[in-house]
């Protein structure tokens, strides 16, 4: 997701926080899944998947806070609809935060030997629908908004986050949490968990990826 704020004057850029973290978290996911796929401690490896993504989830939760905090400057106020967007995009913030609270508890425990076969599938559902509603609300958050400084000056704030890794977002975690659910009916098949752990990694992977690139502009026009 990125946000831009526009206007008329000198623009400041802020990258986002720990973009670099959430993309490693993707790929060490991804890296875990492959090679419990080729049967090495397969049980151990899928509850430490779940964890690291537990962990990349709770990341993008912070790195949309920390580029959101940017956007929303405590000088300025809304002349209309800016609020809302900060509800929207808090949300989106909220569902990744415990989803991956929720995700690591279920690795830990899992990890100790505690219903594997029941906690990591679930854990896969948690993701798989975190995904969904984060796509689904980054989707949403796409009209400008105009604001008001504190010095009189109107700033354009325009939430743009790229529509195609929205849908990407979504497809995936529909494909993620059909996979957990397909885990729990047939018990003992680490194939389906792993596999979407993968989809799951390289969908953090990509939004990391794009996520880097987001930058917040603020364009100000004298009075």
């Amino acid at each position: 997701m990125a946000i831009y704020a526009e206007g008329r004057g000198a623009a400041a850029e802020a990258e986002p926080f720990g973009a670099l973290t959430e993309g490693a978290a993707g790929i060490a996911a991804i890296v875990l899944a492959i090679i419990a796929l080729a049967g090495i401690s397969v049980g151990a490896l899928a509850s430490i998947t779940t964890i690291v993504i537990g962990v990349a989830l709770i990341v993008q939760a912070f790195n949309a806070a920390a580029e959101m905090s940017r956007a929303f400057e405590p000088s300025a106020t809304a002349a209309g609809g800016v609020a809302g967007r900060g509800s929207e995009l808090g949300g989106e913030i909220m569902i990744h935060l415990a989803a991956g609270v929720t995700g690591i508890v279920l690795g830990i425990l899992s990890l100790v030997g505690i219903n594997t076969f029941y906690l990591v599938p679930a854990a896969l559902i948690v993701f798989g629908s975190s995904l969904i509603l984060g796509g689904v609300t980054a989707a949403q958050a796409g009209q400008p908004v105009m604001a008001t400084a504190s010095s009189g000056t109107q700033t354009q704030i325009r939430y743009q986050g790229a529509a195609g890794i929205s849908g990407l977002q979504i497809l995936v975690g529909f494909a993620a949490a059909i996979l957990g659910i397909l885990s729990l009916i047939f018990q003992g098949s680490w194939v389906l968990v792993l596999v979407g752990f993968i989809a799951v990694g390289t969908a953090l992977l990509i939004v990391s990826a794009s996520f880097s690139g987001a930058v917040v502009r603020l364009f100000t026009r004298a009075a």
